[in-house]
């Protein structure tokens, strides 16, 4: 089987490593994967790179920057710039296609639909869309797009069912069966994986421990919050992420631990943050929006650490409330300040809740669970039953 992907992301966030991790399942159950990342950065940056040590045949196309209204308001030319794009990447997939001959292109979300549409609108290749995210229900662009991308779409692979329940409202009645939910599994870190220093056994504190973006929507200032509530608690808390597009908020964010001397330690951007969630007694996610999955509590899980979550999205599907974390009753510091403290006061239970939590990601979350799907190996199975029915016929 061959497959041409592509990936819009050059940073490795969420979307991106499971993505990657697709390509490494469809790898392994002997598919042959070309990706095309994109030229905004040197060699696809960190998922390029990341892909090329994988040993990925990698390619890149000129993926320009999202289709935002105030772009094109303000971005003189842009109009014909990302006029250009869109010709340059389907016309550069044509070619390849006309080469290669794959029987299925694999989009990673909307963003390389909107710079390969015309290719995809004559061609007949196979699309499997791996959805990693919701749709924009406030644009009715964006809102366009994805239906049109559902419904061209020959295998649609949800991350969630929260997910999959969104893409049910946008394809038609005839065409649901195709809607799929596999499951995200932890990705393959690299980089340094122990800390410098041992943790102390002796600390009085719960040890929280927040990884991912650091934006607003992730609830970083609820968690800066609740920490400056619990000033006086026996709480602390390391803070590991960052991007280049996030510095403006992570300084504001440093100065608030300074001023308000608050228990926090920043660690800020790491290749690796498995030894962080092995430090820490309890993972805190306090996302506002709705997640469509919640990588983290996965990779929490699978260090055996139970996770306080806000109830968004698919997160409170991740947590079995009190057996291997907790779910905030709802969105508010109150309800974050009340979760934390309840942990802090079933210091006795985190053990037997940090196995619970290995255990659910041990039966559910593993890339071999993730590889051996029975989405990925019907795809397999249809393809081979298609290649004999195709053979006998020419003999």
């Amino acid at each position: 089987m061959k497959i041409l992907a592509l990936l819009y992301g050059t940073q490795l966030f969420g979307r991106e490593r499971e993505n990657i991790e697709c390509f490494k399942a469809f790898d392994q159950l002997g598919a042959k994967v070309e990706v095309f990342g994109s030229s905004r950065e040197l060699h696809g940056g960190d998922s390029g790179l990341l892909l090329e040590k994988l040993q990925f045949k990698v390619g890149e196309l000129p993926f320009g920057s999202h289709f935002a209204l105030s772009y094109f308001r303000t971005i003189k030319g842009y109009w014909y710039k990302q006029i250009y794009r869109i010709f340059s990447c389907s016309w550069r997939m044509w070619r390849r296609e006309r080469k290669t001959k794959p029987d299925y292109v694999f989009l990673g979300g909307t963003m390389e639909y909107l710079y390969v549409w015309p290719w995809l609108l004559f061609s007949n290749v196979k699309v499997i869309f791996r959805v990693e995210d919701q749709p924009a229900w406030d644009s009715r662009f964006h809102l366009f797009i994805w239906r049109r991308l559902v419904n061209r779409a020959d295998l649609v692979v949800a991350c969630s069912q929260f997910i999959a329940e969104d893409c049910k409202k946008l394809i038609s009645a005839r065409n649901v069966g195709k809607v799929h939910v596999i499951g995200n599994c932890v990705p393959t870190f690299k980089g340094e994986g122990q800390l410098s220093e041992p943790p102390s056994q002796d600390s009085k504190n719960l040890k929280l421990v927040y990884i991912g973006q650091i934006t607003i929507n992730k609830g970083i200032e609820d968690l800066f919050d609740a920490m400056l509530t619990l000033k006086n608690d026996p709480v602390e808390l390391k803070v590991v992420g960052g991007s280049p597009y996030t510095k403006s908020l992570e300084e504001e964010l440093q100065r608030r631990i300074k001023d308000e001397g608050l228990n926090i330690e920043w660690i800020g951007r790491v290749e690796n943050p498995v030894k962080y969630y092995e430090w820490a007694d309890v993972h805190v996610a306090p996302s506002r929006y709705e997640e469509p999955f919640g990588l983290v509590v996965i990779e929490a899980k699978s260090s055996s650490v139970p996770s306080i979550v806000y109830p968004s999205g698919e997160m409170k599907n991740l947590i079995q409330h009190g057996t291997d974390g907790w779910i905030c009753e709802n969105k508010t510091l109150d309800s974050l300040v009340q979760e934390i403290r309840i942990a802090n006061s079933r210091r006795m239970d985190l053990k037997r809740m940090g196995d619970a939590a290995q255990k659910d990601f041990l039966k559910n979350y593993t890339f071999e669970v993730f590889r051996e799907s029975r989405v990925c190996l019907r795809l397999f199975e249809c393809h081979s039953h298609h290649r004999e029915r195709r053979n006998n016929a020419w003999r």
